[in-house]
């Protein structure tokens, strides 16, 4: 079964090629969703999630008066986030784990705040809403601007009281994604939320130099939409794709397995141009109908379930060769796929591509060794080494999920 399934339908993506008129009243709709959710008055729409980062990061640091220039990340991370701090000169500083729950430890956030931090950088992955809470209580009793990652996060909430609270809703700054592969798929584009009217003020005359969002890079974008989307039929799969996957991962073959891992291709080079573009009114058309699905809440349920599936099973099959992460709140997750951390990984892709299972081999990264910091953060090294994803998409079933344990189960024997 091929693991990557896009949620944008074949439908939907010639329907956002349309000419609307009503552009402006879809992007209403998007901007009102988000500041929904993220109780924030300001909404705006980018080309991606990383160029809403790139203008949060340059604002602060032309807004600061005291020469701030250091910003806290998570080690464990997408290295094209690190990328935009390391161009615009700030100094880095990199927050381990905790090996158990894979949170950004709020403690070790704390030793590495001072007088020059400009900002903390939380990125939601395996998050634990009242751990996010403690980082956020004290960016407000440092004073520190708080920046909520949301990429992989869209629509996830943690409930107290039949109350939900959205992630994106403790940033003074959250950033969204709704790139090809992300809970809304529209092949490019983001948003950011925040309350900060002098931000708002910046953004709005920088907006006036962006430009037209290129044809080519969409072009490019909407025929990786289509492979994968044929590579995800079933039967295509079953009878040529597998074996062709087994061919890439076997040789290595990076062009190809950078369709699969974009996070693979090169990063710490200047800012492209598509950074400073508009989002494209088809990104705009394909968000909009993604948001007004009436199955959205349903599939996240479903994964939610598969959710506890794998958890159930491999929690009833101790194995000192693999381990589960911790997780006290069980909506509050990435949904996208199932992580679990694994011995002997890649011999382990091999034994699993041989029965025809596709798992996802690359999540983050340590960004840490990846930009020559000497700071120590072995969790975030180990979560690099050892993670992996497992499938859970409408097209997984429970026998699949009970398959793919049961393996995983046989390689360790």
């Amino acid at each position: 079964m091929f693991r990557i399934w896009i949620y944008l339908s074949i439908k939907n993506f010639f329907l956002a090629f349309k000419s609307s008129k009503k552009i402006a009243e879809r992007k209403k709709f998007i901007e009102y969703y988000i500041k929904k959710q993220s109780k924030k008055k300001k909404v705006f729409l980018f080309s991606q999630c990383r160029v809403a980062f790139l203008f949060i990061l340059n604002f602060l640091k032309k807004n600061n008066k005291t020469g701030k220039n250091e910003v806290i990340f998570c080690a464990y991370n997408l290295p094209e986030m690190i990328n935009i701090a390391h161009n615009l000169k700030l100094k880095i500083k990199f927050c381990d784990l905790d090996h158990k729950s894979g949170l950004m430890d709020p403690e070790k956030v704390k030793k590495l705040t001072s007088k020059k931090t400009l900002a903390i950088i939380m990125t939601n992955m395996f998050n634990d809403y009242q751990a996010a809470k403690k980082i956020k209580s004290l960016s407000i009793s440092k004073k520190i601007p708080l920046i909520e990652d949301n990429a992989i996060y869209f629509d996830n909430f943690s409930k107290n009281k039949n109350k939900k609270y959205f992630s994106g809703s403790l940033g003074d700054y959250s950033i969204y994604s709704f790139n090809i592969m992300k809970n809304i798929s529209s092949f490019y584009g983001g948003a950011l939320s925040t309350n900060n009217h002098e931000f708002t003020q910046f953004y709005l005359r920088e907006e006036k130099k962006l430009k037209k969002f290129p044809f080519f890079s969409l072009f490019k974008q909407i025929l990786i939409f289509f492979i994968l989307k044929v590579m995800s039929i079933s039967q295509l799969y079953k009878g040529f794709f597998r074996y062709i996957i087994k061919y890439v991962h076997q040789y290595n073959i990076k062009f190809l397995l950078e369709l699969f891992y974009p996070s693979l291709k090169s990063i710490r080079k200047k800012f492209p141009k598509l950074y400073f573009s508009k989002i494209s009114s088809i990104s705009i058309n394909a968000t909009y109908l993604q948001l007004k699905k009436k199955d959205k809440d349903l599939i996240f349920d479903l994964r939610k379930k598969k959710h506890k599936l794998y958890l159930k099973i491999f929690s009833q099959n101790k194995n000192n060769n693999f381990t589960l992460i911790n997780k006290s709140d069980e909506n509050y997750q990435n949904f996208l796929d199932f992580p679990i951390l694994v011995k002997r990984k890649e011999n382990l892709n091999k034994f699993l591509l041989s029965h025809g299972i596709e798992v996802r081999m690359k999540h983050y990264y340590n960004c840490a060794k990846m930009f020559n910091n000497k700071s120590s953060n072995a969790v975030a090294e180990k979560y690099e080494k050892e993670l992996i994803c497992l499938p859970v998409h409408p097209k997984i079933t429970p026998s699949y999920i009970s398959f793919v344990a049961k393996k995983i189960n046989q390689f360790y024997e």
